[in-house]
């Protein structure tokens, strides 16, 4: 399938700067590694999109994002929004769309805090955590049940069970110093996802959960033993199943390869990458990750669709 290829303008992620980039010839473009007939999009049945790199950038809306939602719900198809960024809740996500002109529900969304719960669930409901994220992420799964403990506690019956890692955009230094003394006394260490940077306006980006979890390597020698987002697929198999969906006509749409992309490889659904976000095209050429679609940007989704 013939490609155009956009500009990128971050040199420093390996991409072109702005005086560098150049629109490469198609026939460049017919080198992007295994990407399918577009036609054949028509059979997906429910579409899960990143929102970060993918529909916006920072506070800015990429060009299509409403009119590809706009036109997938018209023709009956299933949307729903799955994100790595714990560092809000979908009330905010609803109202940050909303300033979008992109109307969704609550419901719509389904994010690595959503994942991490899921998975603490499964052998401890309830639990006793210290968090490093936002106040919304706390509150989150305070709602959830789960009793947070504040500070550094030496006493057994008020020590967290988990010290639980987000996208924390609130990280203070005080935090960092409580987090490694968990770790360095033996708590038990979960992280909701493992994302270096997100994506800021400008094709910029700031410093994600990733970037955490290296300096906290650094400073105790202690990895999280589990992640739950992207590129886990619990996401994916949870909205699957509750939405009656079969993987195989269900589509993740994303701009990272080593989480979006892989986690619909591991869910075994259909997977979409764009490259408006992280993944350039020399990134794609290089990488042994292999999306079932590759488009430049959710517009030319959108154009191959309507």
């Amino acid at each position: 399938m013939e490609k155009k290829i956009i500009k990128k303008e971050n040199s420093r992620r390996g991409r072109l700067s702005g005086k560098q980039a150049k629109k490469l010839p198609v026939k460049q473009a017919k080198k992007l590694p295994a990407v399918n007939d577009a036609k054949d999009l028509e059979k997906i049945e429910c579409f899960l999109f990143d929102m970060d790199g993918t529909l916006y950038l920072g506070n800015d809306r990429l060009d299509g994002a409403k009119e590809l939602i706009d036109l997938l719900r018209a023709q009956g198809k299933k949307v729903l929004y799955i994100t790595n960024n714990s560092s809000r809740v979908p009330s905010q996500y609803v109202e940050k769309l909303a300033k979008m002109d992109i109307s969704a529900t609550v419901d719509d969304f389904f994010t690595s805090a959503d994942a991490i719960v899921y998975l603490l669930n499964k052998t401890s409901p309830g639990a006793k955590i210290y968090v490093v994220g936002t106040p919304g992420f706390e509150n989150f799964m305070a709602d959830r049940g789960f009793k947070l403990v504040r500070g550094y506690e030496t006493d057994p019956d008020k020590r967290p069970e988990f010290v639980v890692l987000g996208f924390d955009t609130t990280l203070t230094y005080e935090k960092l110093r409580i987090m490694c003394d968990y770790l360095v006394d033996g708590v038990r260490y979960v992280a909701t996802h493992p994302d270096m940077v997100c994506p800021a306006e400008g094709h910029r980006f700031i410093p994600d959960a990733g970037s955490i979890m290296l300096m906290i390597e650094g400073a105790t020698g202690r990895k999280p033993e589990l992640i739950a987002g992207k590129p886990n697929a619990t996401m994916i198999n949870i909205l699957c199943e509750k939405l009656g969906v079969p993987k195989d006509r269900t589509a993740v749409v994303g701009d990272r390869l080593n989480t979006d992309i892989m986690s619909g490889i591991n869910a075994g659904s259909k997977t979409i990458c764009v490259l408006s976000g992280e993944t350039s095209l020399e990134m794609l050429k290089k990488s042994d990750v292999r999306p079932d679609y590759v488009f430049d940007s959710v517009l030319d989704i959108y154009r191959a669709l309507r």
